[in-house]
């Protein structure tokens, strides 16, 4: 039996609330790029996972984004070429966290139908309801299915790992990608076709289970996620012209 896990804050927020912050930590990430003020906006986009309750995502976003700083940092003392290739994956890495830790809580924390309600609240046209609430469900399913094939992996004694990855990189690609590859299209059409079954693109108005509400929670997240990155956009923006003067 399948246990059930409590429901976060994140959880309780309004979908539209969630729609509206990744938006604002996506125009941020866009203008605060440098890796001290990007540091911070790293920080902000933690601390609310934090307060949302998903402690245990922004730990291990955490632990990714202290290896890529560091990574960063040991650029500077490799060669020209392998220190320009070097540098520049991880300055898109990290300059990619903030809005791939929010991104992942919101994919967690969502439900397919709380999503078409908020999205067909938000007067959104079906075209772009219906793939956005397949590709909702479609990467956590995904990720069900690379666990799967990586324990299936491991059984057969190719463990996904740097040391057999550096040394099988063929056989460990055709080991992990094929399966992968094949059950990505399956997934796809199963998914269309349950959505379709429960009556997706059936024209009329739709119904919900729970209606999109907004509540003082949502406001709470929203103003403070908000005076945080207008701070850091204005300080951005002041120090850019400064530089012009």
């Amino acid at each position: 039996m399948q246990k059930k896990t409590a429901a976060t804050r994140a959880d309780r927020l309004d979908v539209r609330t969630k729609l509206i912050l990744l938006c604002l930590i996506v125009f941020t990430g866009a203008l605060v790029k440098d890796l001290a003020w990007g540091s911070v906006l790293f920080a902000v986009v933690a601390a609310l996972c934090f307060a949302m309750g998903r402690a245990r995502t922004a730990l291990s976003f955490i632990g990714g984004y202290l290896v890529i700083v560091g990574l960063f940092a040991l650029a500077g003392h490799l060669p020209a070429g392998a220190a320009g290739a070097l540098g520049s994956a991880m300055l898109l890495a990290r300059t990619a966290m903030p809005v791939a830790l929010f991104a992942v809580v919101f994919a967690t924390s969502t439900k397919t139908g709380d999503l078409t309600a908020a999205l067909y609240a938000l007067r959104m046209p079906r075209s772009l309801v219906i793939p956005f609430a397949i590709m909702l469900r479609y990467f956590p399913t995904l990720r069900e299915e690379a666990a799967a094939v990586s324990a299936s992996m491991r059984l057969r004694g190719l463990e996904l790992s740097v040391r057999n990855l550096l040394t099988r990189p063929a056989l460990m690609f055709e080991a992990l990608a094929v399966p992968l590859m094949l059950r990505s299209a399956k997934i796809a059409e199963e998914l269309a076709a349950a959505a379709v079954a429960r009556g997706i693109d059936r024209p009329g108005r739709k119904t919900a289970y729970r209606r999109p509400a907004f509540r003082a929670l949502d406001a709470a997240a929203l103003a403070g996620t908000a005076l945080a990155c207008g701070a850091l956009v204005a300080v951005r923006l002041h120090e850019g012209v400064a530089g012009v003067l």
